[in-house]
């Protein structure tokens, strides 16, 4: 679907038409439609943005102005007590640039969730999302950043509980994940993720638990096994991680909301090194995982968040890879202000850190660094009518100058205009 070059007037008739449809609907509000019990809720955004370095190369820096239209519906069923509910989604990003069109996309998130919990105690948890894009912003491991790849990947959670003497909670759980690409020189990519665990939480005072928790997740790289690229059985990145960790979880009765982990992970892999001959190193690491809230006031709040885990190379497919693993540690920080009753600031700042480890003889070490702050300032015009500017800039750096083909700075500024019946 291509929307032409005349794409800014068609997108502006679609939202003035819109517009005056839920202007001339007396009852027009978030919510209105109702099947049974059932909420629907429709929604529409347009978001204009000027990305100056689309690739984000170091050298070659190509800017274009990107619009995304995206249109979304969802489903809530809020069940006859807490703890009971069901809700479904489907958001359809269609991302077009105005100079680069061969990178346009389309970007499909289909959610389905839902929660039960007996008068026993006993509670069940179980969602489902699936992805489908074609972006450039890389995956979760930073696999093709700055490069339009297509790709999918759906991930399924499950999640079993009980709630015992008012004190004691344990929970057992599962997921299941899957990624696939497209073209065959991703296809290396292609992995299944298959996770167990469990934890035990006691409640120290209504505020506060404190928590154990144990899992061991196991990744198959399938094609990697199937001989593709030089790729084998002997070679895979196939690996096992177990995870031990403690800490604390506030509970949303006090400011301070989230949880906050320590640890320790250790992982074996299939076989002793990857196509490029680079060792894998199964030295166990300390872990951390934490996200916590702090509500100053109701209209102020403060976030920080910080991980560390290990990672395989999204980059071993190179010849020239230096590495097949790297250990990623990310801190950061945020603030949201809700000001003149109807205006939100939102503020983060993250610094992430890749270390890679056993660097191959003759090749300097290998650490990249990256920073990235956003912005976001809102206005609630009407119940069905937000309007606000974004801005994000994102830098990463490489210690050592061998590797600065890695190095990039992008910013991305605009607006957004977002109708919700």
């Amino acid at each position: 679907m291509r929307l032409g070059t005349n794409l800014i007037l068609k997108i502006s008739l679609w939202l003035s038409v819109f517009i005056l449809l839920c202007m001339t609907t007396s009852v027009f509000a978030q919510g209105n439609l109702h099947l049974g019990k059932t909420t629907l809720i429709t929604g529409l955004e347009y978001s204009g943005i000027f990305d100056d370095n689309i690739f984000r190369d170091p050298d070659n820096e190509e800017s274009d102005f990107i619009h995304t239209l995206t249109p979304s519906i969802k489903l809530v069923y809020p069940g006859k007590s807490p703890g009971n509910f069901f809700t479904a989604s489907y958001d359809l990003g269609i991302v077009r640039y105005s100079d680069f069109t061969d990178s346009d996309y389309e970007d499909h998130k289909v959610f389905a969730g839902g929660g039960y919990r007996m008068p026993s105690g006993f509670f069940l948890k179980a969602d489902d999302f699936y992805h489908k894009t074609a972006d450039p912003y890389g995956s979760s491991n930073n696999y093709a950043e700055g490069r339009r790849t297509e790709r999918w990947n759906n991930t399924i959670n499950l999640k079993l509980g009980y709630d015992f003497a008012d004190v004691y909670t344990v929970e057992v759980y599962g997921l299941h994940y899957v990624e696939n690409y497209e073209l065959d020189v991703d296809k290396f990519q292609d992995r299944t993720r298959l996770l167990a665990g469990g934890a035990l939480l006691y409640r120290l005072n209504e505020k506060l638990q404190l928590l154990a928790e144990l899992e061991r997740s196991a990744v198959t790289y399938d094609e990697q096994n199937d001989g593709i690229g030089g790729w084998n059985k002997n070679n895979s990145q196939d690996n096992t991680v177990t995870e031990g960790l403690i800490g604390a979880r506030f509970l949303p009765s006090g400011k301070l909301v989230g949880d906050l982990k320590v640890g320790y992970s250790t992982v074996s892999y299939e076989n002793e090194a990857d196509k490029n001959g680079n060792a894998y190193n199964e030295d166990g690491i300390p872990i951390v995982d934490a996200e916590l809230s702090y509500f100053l006031t109701n209209r102020t709040s403060f976030t920080a968040f910080a991980g560390r885990n290990r990672q395989s190379s999204a980059t071993a497919n190179r010849p020239n890879d230096t590495s097949a693993s790297y250990i990623n540690t990310f801190w950061g920080l945020g603030w949201n202000q809700a000001f003149l009753t109807k205006f939100n600031f939102d503020l983060e700042f993250e610094r992430r850190l890749e270390d890679y480890l056993n660097v191959s003889a003759g090749n300097s070490d290998k650490t990249l660094i990256r920073h990235i702050l956003t912005a976001d300032l809102g206005w609630d015009v009407k119940n069905w009518l937000d309007i606000g500017l974004i801005y994000t800039y994102q830098d990463k750096s490489a210690t050592n100058s061998e590797y600065a083909n890695y190095d990039y700075t992008d910013t991305r500024y605009g607006f957004y205009i977002a109708l919700t019946y």
